[in-house]
């Protein structure tokens, strides 16, 4: 594999800022539950009375890194997150939506297969919840009739050299898996006999600990991704055992290689070195006698959900210091963040509810996990990156899960994936060169009503949620929940300066018009058949008319490429305008607009010797490319067009010099055939 860097990555090489042999180990750590109001340096840091806790060590951790303040996950729920982040695609576009909890994902491009290409070494530990497999949903203890060697989308399968956790959604809610009787999995071994009293964070945190340990030791100069999921702080509300519990905390001190939370080569043992004293009664001295400012001891869930922080808290100092300790904390970049905002949540593991209007953990915004309001969003998220990136920056440029791939692609030296939708933040990390805007876009359905808070505003409070869908438009956000049909209106917030979203601005001058913004979200998805949604039948709005001749204009890139990269940050070696799919070898993007004769439902085919990926506007229309088998047939199934021009992009890759790329299209009413010449159109210019 041809590991050269990509054009935007040379930009930086050429700046003298880094070096192709400066690709950084990365470490993804992806809480569940955590809201931005768990956050000293957020929210609780702000807060007067006694109803609040701290958290010295993400504040730290954000003063020497970067806070992306308007960061965003793909929809307010664990498995619509996961899989957007894991595949790159807004939930527009990705196969997992809505709450499809432990389905398969499919065999496409995923962080973990991307980079292993890079030539990174790759780990997934802790919660995985994308196994697919009979098994994930049942609620009963499991273990002894799981196989996860029939699990189609194990880790293992999806681009990771190593896993250890949980394979199953439910499995995670259970922070001693032996108390819990849950399978957790080494690769596709059950280690669960070997874990009593072993707490989820401290096992993923040892077990991270071990791994990046055991790696640099036999490969110094290979760099490594460590997707590091914790299942702290989603209920149940267990806490930690009282093997260190003193009057200053209760986590083993220093950290590191010799400190801290550290991996027991014999099992009998425990495992770790914290499976030992008392399960689950280790409460955090800053919050054991915790008074509120009723005068009154603080309840305990209250309690139980500070301590889980907490932890989370002591395990990134712990991990910093073994980086430091390696001598690769300024080689390493770390993202923090979370899946979804803070829920109003128990009876899991029969240690009570959680209640966040306590202590607030949703931050200073309304809603709360399954919202799309930003408290259920709007992610509480750090980088940190010592030799790059400036301590104690903020970015307000907003942002979603699904960019990380293009980020870590660009910061590996290759380019993304056609099929992914992000855009790299790259720029924005370094300070150094024009960020691109990416698309911010979420669409879902659950059931329930926003919580009912004095906190959030009146009108908010107990609101059905049902169908919802909000996107991005510069600043303002354009959001609707208990959808019925297209015409359902958007409400409209300046969320930088209005994060609350205090202030409806539909309809105001200067303001993105309900017109607009529904172009925009039918221009950004496509159906899914699983995830069916009340807009899927309305027809995608044609541009406004422009002046255009006929043809395409072909951009060829050099470069030999393991899968159809996007092109869009990339200067082309040559262009020139064609009169069709006229292909030649290599890289290429045939780029222009495609005239639909008749409003209707359209279907499209395309075949090729090689690998393509075909967009309309910024819909994902075919993939060619993941699992693609040269000569076959792939069909775009049904998309609804309105009459009039829609922009054409096909990023192709030539198999052999005899090109050979070819689509065809099914017009309403009938039979499906070859894409005439005269439909293609492009911008200025003429064809000879």
């Amino acid at each position: 594999m041809d590991l050269k860097p990509t054009l935007s990555f040379i930009w930086i090489i050429s700046a003298g800022f880094l070096t192709a042999a400066d690709r950084p180990n990365i470490i993804f750590i992806l809480c569940d539950d955590l809201g931005a109001g768990d956050i000293g340096v957020l929210w609780q840091n702000q807060r007067e009375g006694k109803q609040k806790f701290s958290t010295p060590n993400l504040d730290q951790f954000a003063r020497e890194g970067m806070t992306l303040s308007r960061h965003y996950c793909p929809a307010s729920s664990c498995m619509a997150s996961r899989s957007s982040l894991m595949t790159g695609r807004h939930q527009g576009h990705c196969a997992r939506r809505n709450t499809q909890f432990d389905q398969e994902l499919p065999d496409v491009h995923t962080l973990g297969s991307v980079l292993k290409k890079a030539g990174y070494a790759t780990a997934a530990i802790g919660k995985w919840g994308m196994q697919g497999g009979p098994y994930g949903l049942r609620i009963k203890p499991v273990r002894g009739d799981r196989s996860p060697e029939t699990e189609p989308s194990h880790p293992l399968l999806r681009g990771f050299d190593s896993f250890y956790g949980y394979t199953a959604h439910r499995d995670a809610h259970y922070h001693y898996a032996k108390l819990g009787n849950r399978p957790l999995y080494d690769g596709f071994v059950d280690v669960t006999d070997q874990l009593a009293k072993c707490y989820s964070t401290d096992l993923f945190t040892a077990r991270a600990k071990k791994w990046i340990v055991d790696h640099h030791k036999a490969h110094p100069q290979q760099p490594f991704f460590t997707y590091l999921c914790y299942t702290a702080p989603h209920s149940g509300l267990r806490i930690p055992t009282t093997s260190h519990l003193t009057a200053k905390g209760n986590y083993p001190e220093e950290g590191g290689l010799t400190g801290g939370v550290q991996w027991n080569v014999d099992a009998a043992n425990g495992q770790i070195n914290t499976a030992k004293g008392v399960i689950d009664k280790g409460m955090h001295p800053e919050v054991a006698d915790a008074v509120g400012d009723d005068g009154k001891p603080w309840p305990n869930h209250a309690r139980r959900h500070a301590t889980m922080v907490r932890r989370l808290d002591d395990a990134l100092a712990d991990l910093i210091q073994l980086l430091v300790d390696l001598d690769i904390d300024d080689e390493t970049l770390i993202v923090f963040t979370s899946d979804n905002g803070t829920l109003h949540e128990g009876g899991l593991d029969n240690v009570g509810t959680y209640k966040p209007d306590y202590l607030d953990t949703f931050g200073r915004y309304d809603g709360a996990k399954l919202d799309q309001w930003e408290g259920g969003v709007r992610m509480p998220t750090f980088v940190r990156w010592p030799s790059v990136i400036e301590a104690g920056s903020e970015s307000t440029v907003a942002s979603q899960f699904h960019d990380w791939m293009a980020t870590f692609c660009d910061l590996s030296g290759i380019p993304a994936p056609a099929v992914s939708d992000g855009v790299s933040i790259v720029p924005t990390l370094t300070g150094k060169g024009k960020q691109a805007r990416g698309v911010v876009y979420s669409e879902f359905l659950v059931r329930g009503t926003t919580p009912n808070y004095m906190e959030f505003e009146a009108a908010r409070r107990g609101r059905p949620r049902g169908q919802m869908q909000s996107v991005l438009i510069g600043d303002y956000k354009g959001i609707r929940v208990n959808i019925k049909n297209h015409q359902s209106a958007f409400e409209v917030y300046h969320t930088l300066a209005d994060p609350k979203e205090t202030t409806n601005l539909a309809g105001k001058p200067d303001v993105p018009s309900q017109e607009q913004i529904q172009a925009a979200v039918l221009r950004t998805r496509r159906i899914d058949p699983s995830a069916k949604r009340p807009y899927d039948k309305a027809l995608i709005p044609a541009l406004t008319k422009r002046a255009t001749d006929l043809g395409l204009m072909r951009r060829e890139y050099p470069g030999d490429f393991d899968w159809v990269p996007q092109f869009d940050q990339q200067e082309p070696s040559r262009q020139s305008p064609v009169d069709g799919l006229d292909a030649t070898a290599g890289a290429q993007q045939f780029a222009g607009y495609l005239r639909v004769p008749k409003s209707g439902v359209y279907h499209f085919a395309l075949t090729t010797d090689g690998k393509a990926v075909v967009r309309l506007h910024d819909a994902l229309l075919i993939d060619a490319d993941s699992q693609y088998t040269a000569g076959s047939r792939v069909e775009s199934g049904e998309i609804a067009l309105e009459a009039g021009l829609h922009p054409l992009r096909i990023n192709y890759l030539a198999a052999t010099d005899a090109a050979a790329l070819s689509l065809e299209w099914q017009v309403p009413g009938e039979e499906m055939n070859p894409m005439p010449n005269a439909q293609f159109y492009v911008e200025g210019g003429s064809i000879k």
